[in-house]
């Protein structure tokens, strides 16, 4: 009954800003794969919570539920991105090779996205887009 809008055309950028945190949140789920292989309680515990952001951080880039738009806005802002990816940098460090990898992807995007905070000339990424105010 209300007028509905067509489906919104993906820009170049939007398709890089969503590769890339597809890419690390990728990494972040190889990494909770590796916490499973020491095979203690205490190595597993983490590695179920990397999995689960992992998974719904790749989920979230196609699907956005009206709920995790609603309370999880800073998802949708580079600043608040930049300092999720940061303190996911620091849940996956640990001693492996793979842990130092997405811990320093995660952290170089982390620092990318707070940069692109401060910085006037990036606009705003659809994929990044504050949900329409009704």
């Amino acid at each position: 009954m209300g007028n509905r809008e067509g489906p919104s055309r993906i820009s170049a950028k939007d398709v890089l800003w969503r590769l890339i945190n597809i890419v690390v949140a990728g990494l972040w789920i190889v990494t909770a794969a590796f916490h499973f292989v020491d095979g203690t309680f205490q190595s597993a515990m983490p590695g179920i919570a990397i999995l689960v952001i992992g998974v719904a951080s790749i989920v979230f880039e196609f699907w956005r539920p009206e709920v995790i738009l609603e309370n999880c806005y800073f998802l949708w802002n580079f600043m608040g991105r930049g300092l999720f990816f940061l303190l996911m940098g620091c849940l996956v460090m640990a001693y492996r090779v793979i842990n130092y990898v997405s811990a320093g992807f995660s952290w170089f995007f982390g620092f990318l996205y707070i940069v692109l905070w401060f910085t006037s000339f990036a606009l705003f990424p659809v994929a990044n887009e504050p949900p329409p105010v009704v």
